[in-house]
């Protein structure tokens, strides 16, 4: 049709603010009742309507004087913006008989693209193929940015923003059904929630949360569910709960399954298995049938939760033990399978929050979703684990302490633990010694290994050669691996050698060593180019290293021979185990060989270097991450460190995602091992990366782990005369923790780290802490002071081009307008940041300008719009910790409209979320709302408990909410004294 290239140019969004793009560029389609006009247009889907119809759609009954003039001059203007070239072949707002026709392709319009989604994913639901409905209805869902037509005036408009709101709840639905027929129950739980609150009277979303919690181990919150929504109806509509409800409370009540209540045609069977998260067994398994079968018969032997512990020497195979034990008993575990690697015998092994987070992630829990605290996550773990059989394998422990937190609480489960000592005395643990392996069991495995390199070797040779190895299996590995390796060496040649080696040792140190000696043999038997490698690449704090860290170790992908044929030629030697995917693990002990190696050979400016080189690729890697994540961020433009490499590539956000989830462990111990070295040149590239990173896990409990290093980084930078970097540092250990932090905390180090960034003219620095400090001054009640902060903080990124921050600064800055009484500059500044952060389409940046702009109208008196706000920016699906403090919030707006049902309803749901995250101001907030409802609904003594309590948190927090807590108290229960 004609106008087809210009058509293939415009976009037009109307599943939210109606907006236009040409090119990508957004177009000005002028005051709210011409945007109606053209919704009206884009939704007849190229079908002309007269000019009575657009009337009528516009205006309904009451049109003004002269409304087909009006028409006529918002289609004029409509046509001068989609049609600026005014080329008559190329129409694209077309004049008819009688009215107007807007041609565009159906891919130019977000609702026609999601209605062909949902189509789609009927057609795969009712062909079984549920992963492809998800997908679909995912891809469809994707497209929304809010309240479909928002603000649009007309009678047309609010059909269609009922309509198209009934299609997307309907298909949120159902991409939740989808979500837990495929086994994704933690994806679930925390948008159904969502979806729940903000349709109370809907029975599917509530039923279908039911069984999500049933899934999840939650019946009794499950059942909480149920009784909310049956007396809400009750007390509403004087309505009982339908068949889809009452059939999902019979499941929850018998225990039944936890999917949802699906159609015979979209069944898909029994849920899928829990998961096999332990390691790939690359190496055969050789010999331990008795040992193995011992072990497996210990997990299995019911009753409470079995514990077991392999004990025994380095090197003598617990590892690969658990893990072929583990896959034997598989069918008893239907929970899973799970893997946890305590590295206890590092200089610091895995803290127990980490270790809990690690297990957490492991179970379904996201990055946003991590509770904050050891015990909210020990909790959570016990959580999920309950009802759930599963088996979990920790292996190196250090000690009893570092395994007691890791162990579920509920029958059903399993725990094989492996250490080499001190990891007894665990409650009803059963040990298990690992021996070195039989002679027969070695000669096997020597047998295995070699494969035809070791045929037709004499039965002397062999027995020598396992004999020398101590019948170790990691030592018979190794030295089982060389003949093959080094094609001129027979199994004579190799046990020749391996006595000399262990004869030589022996000398050095009584009882000789021979793991060490099967490494000497096979580490003075490479060339220089692979021996450099083993040493460099046993230097890393990391269990594991894919090619990229291993080229930049060794010094980048221009080395020769290349990384990836080093790593092949060492695993080849049976020094590195490929782990499959371009990653290779090494056994403890041949990295505590490889660093003695290096520290005899390489000066510790070379070791530090190669630290410093991994540590420079983990950043280069994080700016590209964050540039993914939020393209305008100014951090990447502000690095202290100059990058030497381009790091790994990401090609788009969920890439990026992925990376910083799996990366972040290895991250904070980089950090960690690279701020124990001292050098000044570690300090610069060490807080760039912690700035960087605490952007990529903003709002979420893993930023609290990078404290420990943030800590170790400001006293290196003090020690250099770093102040940038201290000032930075200082940024990081200055933003208000979630858990039991005080803002006074906050203000003292956020005010330091400004002084330092200002002296040390580093603007950008100034910058970031100048925004923090300004919304805690504001969260102290001393918005005066926090006012110019944002102010300065917001004019900065604005000039930096770093729009996201920007909006999200001036969302911050209306805040304090609000509360100094300037609500009409409030209200302009909120309304500002509120439609950029739209246009921006950056869903979390969207999410924080709608919260603030909420409390804005809130505070100026203007409820119901501060309920849109906030319900649309829990339509946006927010992480927990948002969603919680959105929730609060709303139950103050439901107040204020003297719904106290309502209000109730919001903050039980903010408490319910918050119990499992540890955000102290959201709980106050959450509590000082409930209480306010208890006293509207006629319960003045639950209501004086919640009070107190929120008083007295947010009153340790130092919040400017903990006076009105206490007016009301004092106002209310004039005789209490807070007792």
């Amino acid at each position: 049709m004609p106008g087809d290239e210009v058509d293939q140019r415009l976009r037009f969004h109307v599943l939210g603010p109606v907006r236009g793009e040409r090119d990508g560029r957004p177009l000005a389609l002028g005051p709210p009742q011409q945007r109606a006009a053209l919704a009206v247009l884009l939704l007849r889907r190229g079908r002309p309507v007269t000019a009575h119809d657009l009337v009528d759609a516009l205006w309904g009954a009451a049109p003004p004087a002269h409304a087909t003039a009006t028409l006529r001059s918002y289609v004029s203007r409509l046509r001068a913006v989609l049609e600026p070239d005014a080329d008559p072949r190329a129409s694209v707002l077309t004049d008819t008989a009688d009215g107007y026709a807007l041609r565009t392709p159906a891919a130019a319009l977000d609702a026609t693209v999601f209605e062909e989604h949902l189509a789609a994913a009927a057609s795969a639901r009712s062909a079984g193929d549920v992963a492809g409905a998800y997908e679909r209805l995912g891809a469809g869902l994707a497209l929304w940015g809010g309240t479909p037509l928002a603000a649009l005036p007309g009678p047309y408009a609010e059909r269609e923003r009922e309509r198209l709101t009934e299609l997307g709840v309907t298909a949120r639905e159902d991409l939740f059904e989808c979500a837990l027929a495929l086994g994704r129950t933690a994806d679930a739980v925390a948008g159904l929630r969502s979806l729940a609150a903000l349709h109370p009277l809907r029975e599917r979303a509530h039923a279908v949360l039911m069984l999500a919690l049933r899934s999840a181990g939650r019946p009794a919150e499950a059942l909480a569910v149920f009784a909310a929504v049956r007396q809400r109806l009750a007390e509403e509509t004087g309505a009982v709960p339908g068949p889809e409800l009452t059939r999902a409370h019979e499941q929850v009540l018998a225990g039944g399954p936890g999917g949802p209540p699906v159609p015979p045609a979209t069944a898909v069977g029994p849920s899928p298995a829990g998961p096999d998260l332990l390691p790939a067994q690359t190496l055969r398994f050789t010999g331990r049938e008795a040992l193995a079968a011992r072990v497996g018969e210990a997990l299995t032997a019911g009753g409470g939760t079995p514990v077991v512990v392999l004990t025994g020497a380095a090197g003598a195979g617990k590892t690969a033990l658990a893990v072929h034990a583990a896959r034997a008993v598989r069918a008893a575990f239907p929970g899973g399978l799970f893997f946890l690697g305590l590295r206890g015998t590092d200089a610091e092994p895995l803290g127990t929050g980490a270790a809990l987070a690690l297990l957490l992630r492991a179970l379904g829990v996201t990055d946003g979703a991590l509770p904050e605290g050891d015990g909210r996550r020990a909790a959570r773990c016990r959580a999920l684990l309950a009802d759930r059989r599963a088996l979990l394998v920790l292996d190196d422990a250090r000690d009893a302490d570092q395994v007691l937190p890791l162990l579920p609480g509920a029958p059903g489960c399993a725990v094989l633990v492996t250490g080499r000592e001190g990891v007894g005395g665990l409650p009803g643990a059963r040990e298990v010694e690992v021996p070195a392996l039989e002679e027969a069991e070695a000669l096997r495995l020597l047998t295995a290994v070699a494969g035809d390199a070791g045929a037709g070797a004499g039965e002397k040779a062999a027995r020598a050669v396992v004999a020398a190895c101590g019948r170790l299996p990691l030592a018979v590995r190794v030295a089982a691996a060389q003949p093959g390796a080094r094609t001129s060496w027979t199994l004579d040649d190799l046990a020749g050698r391996l006595r000399a080696e262990r004869d030589h040792l022996t000398e050095l140190h009584a009882g000789g060593a021979p793991a060490e000696a099967a490494f000497r043999v096979a580490y003075d038997a490479l060339a220089a180019a692979p021996a450099r490698a083993l040493r460099l690449l046993s230097l890393p704090d990391v269990p594991a290293l894919d090619e990229e860290s291993a080229a930049a170790l060794l010094g980048g992908p221009g080395t020769a021979p290349g990384p990836a044929a080093l790593l092949g030629e060492l695993a080849g030697a049976g020094l590195l185990q490929p782990l499959g995917r371009g990653r290779y693990g090494r056994h403890d002990l041949l990295r505590d060989f490889g660093r003695r190696q290096s520290e005899r050979t390489d000066s510790p400016p070379v070791r530090d270097a190669a630290l410093l080189r991994l540590l420079d690729h983990q950043l280069a890697t994080a700016v590209t991450a964050l540039r993914r994540v939020r393209p305008d961020s100014a951090v990447p433009r502000h690095l202290h460190h100059r990058l030497t490499t381009t790091g790994r590539p990401l090609p788009d956000t969920d890439a990026a995602r992925a990376w910083l989830h799996g990366a972040h462990p290895d991250v904070v111990a980089t950090l960690r091992q690279v701020l124990r070295l001292d050098t000044p040149d570690c300090v610069r590239p060490a807080v760039d990366l912690l700035v960087v990173w605490a952007r990529l896990t903003d709002g979420t409990a893993l930023r609290g782990e990078l404290d420990g290093p943030a800590g170790r980084a400001l006293d290196r930078a003090r020690r250099h005369g770093e102040e940038a970097s201290a000032a930075r540092a200082l940024w990081l250990l200055g933003a208000p923790r979630l858990g039991p932090d005080t803002y006074e905390r906050a203000e003292r180090d956020l005010r330091a780290a400004l002084r330092l960034a200002e002296a040390a003219g580093d603007e950008p620095a100034a910058t970031l802490a100048g925004r923090e400090l300004g919304v805690v001054l504001e969260a102290l009640g001393r918005a005066g002071d926090a006012l110019p902060l944002l102010v300065a903080a917001e004019e900065r990124l604005r000039a930096e081009g770093a729009v996201t921050d920007a909006l999200e600064t001036r969302a911050d800055t209306a805040v304090a307008l609000a509360a100094l009484g300037r609500h009409d500059q409030a209200l302009t500044a909120a309304g500002e940041a509120t439609e950029g952060a739209r246009r921006a389409g950056h869903g979390p940046a969207l999410a924080h300008v709608l919260h603030q702009a909420g409390r804005v109208f809130l505070r100026a008196g203007r409820s119901a719009t501060a309920v849109e706000r906030l319900r649309e920016a829990l339509s946006l699906e927010p992480a927990p910790r948002r969603e919680a403090l959105l929730l609060a919030r709303l139950a103050h707006c439901r107040l204020e409209q003297l719904r106290h049902r309502d209000a109730l309803t919001a903050a039980d749901r903010a408490l319910a979320i918050e119990g499992g995250l540890g955000d102290d101001h959201c709980r106050g907030v959450a509590l000082a709302a409930r209480g306010r409802a208890l006293l509207g609904l006629g319960e003045p003594r639950v209501a004086l408990g919640c009070l107190r309590e929120a008083r007295d948190v947010l009153d340790r927090r130092g919040a400017v909410e903990a006076g009105e807590v206490t007016r009301l108290l004092a106002e209310e229960f004039p005789a209490d004294r807070g007792a």
